[in-house]
């Protein structure tokens, strides 16, 4: 789909990422484990864990800068997509690895809209984009959809950047879309519509690819038809209001190991941190037809740093989820840190990332590492963590 689809998958610290847009009783610049929202744990913490230099405490969280506030925003946009396999069911592949998540600017932006189109939107002050994307596979699919949403700082920020497009692309064959009047739609090449759509500050981008351009042409339509009506549900935060978005959420990003100082300047992890609804979860997930384990298990809040805590129903809702968790995908047992209750780790992928995963309570959290004992010394002290927490 465009000329990113067939990209290779961004690696990201994601094990699969995202939760719950419920009401925050946290307020920015604040993080404890004291939000009321208790884990359900009667855990205590082994004596002698192997936590090597990690925190086993939970860490304050700072108010956003504006970038990071920004991001927030657009996974507050997260919850105004449709899943792509409402459009078709064939569409189940995708998530983090096809960059469902936000976007700010620069390479990031111009590897989900074609360059002329990511000019443009830097051109009319975008602040942020949310983009979900699937396919029947994760490289070269034979149908795919992208959708993206793109805030301007006002509306008439946004009327002007697709004006700009509708210039721009005056040369291609045009495409009727008749769920969406006013869009601008055209053939981006053979099998692949590329489109956009102003309503208010927010340019709707959909880019279908199928074995026509009718087939494409089909999706885009469709992508329209749901995901307009689900745009008018959600209300942008104001501009002025955006760096005021809390950092937190009832404690979830407190309870996860902060990110070491020398990758706290990545654009791909900056882009990848932060707390999600059940919604954005489902955006980043590879598979969308495994969401059942976080539904069964009631996931309702995700915090993603240095690793995802997800959080569950209940302490026997969390401790299933942790063994369905590490069932998915091509995963090779590895040994567990001893004394530490319940912990499960893995070989994941082509063997050189280590995962390790513990349930605390209510609390899941799930490690990522290049070796099997940092895997462990993360777990173990997220396990010290959770059980501070309370």
């Amino acid at each position: 789909m465009r000329r990113s689809l067939g990209l290779p998958a961004l690696i990201l610290s994601v094990a699969a990422a995202t939760a719950l847009a419920a009401c925050s009783t946290e307020t920015a610049g604040t993080a404890t484990g004291s939000s009321g929202h208790k884990s359900g744990s009667t855990a205590s913490i082994p004596a002698g864990l192997d936590t090597g230099s990690y925190p086993t405490t939970p860490r304050a969280i700072p108010a956003f800068s504006s970038d990071q506030a920004w991001v927030a925003e657009g996974n507050r946009m997260g919850d105004a997509l449709i899943q792509v396999n409402e459009i078709d069911s064939r569409m189940t592949l995708g998530g983090a690895g096809l960059r469902s998540f936000p976007v700010l600017s620069g390479i990031q932006l111009s590897s989900r809209v074609p360059d002329d189109t990511s000019l443009v939107f830097e051109a009319n002050g975008m602040k942020v984009g949310m983009t979900t994307t699937r396919g029947d596979s994760m490289d070269s699919p034979t149908v795919a959809t992208r959708i993206g949403l793109y805030r301007f700082p006002t509306d008439a920020a946004a009327q002007k950047a697709v004006t700009q497009i509708r210039a721009k692309v005056s040369g291609k064959e045009q495409v009727s879309i008749s769920s969406a009047p006013g869009a601008v739609a055209t053939e981006f090449k053979p099998g692949t519509v590329d489109s956009y759509l102003a309503q208010g500050p927010i340019v709707v981008n959909v880019s279908g690819t199928g074995p026509t351009t009718s087939d494409a042409a089909g999706f885009v339509t469709k992508a329209y038809q749901l995901e307009i009506p689900r745009l008018k549900s959600f209300t942008p935060t104001p501009v002025a209001e955006v760096t005021k978005l809390p950092s937190d959420r009832d404690g979830i990003m407190s309870r996860i190991l902060g990110l070491k100082q020398s990758s706290s300047t990545s654009v791909g992890t900056e882009l990848a941190t932060g707390y999600l609804s059940q919604t954005g979860l489902f955006h980043r997930i590879k598979d969308i037809s495994k969401k059942g384990i976080y539904v069964t298990a009631g996931v309702d809040l995700v915090g993603q740093s240095d690793g995802v805590v997800y959080r569950t129903r209940d302490a026997g809702a969390a401790k299933q989820f942790l063994t369905d968790l590490y069932a998915i995908g091509d995963k090779k047992p590895a040994d567990a840190a001893p004394g530490v209750p319940g912990m499960k780790c893995v070989r994941d992928y082509d063997a050189t990332l280590l995962r390790c995963g513990v349930a605390v309570g209510r609390y899941v959290a799930d490690l990522t590492a290049s070796s099997i004992g940092d895997a462990r010394q993360k777990a173990s002290a997220e396990y010290a963590l959770l059980t501070e927490a309370g």
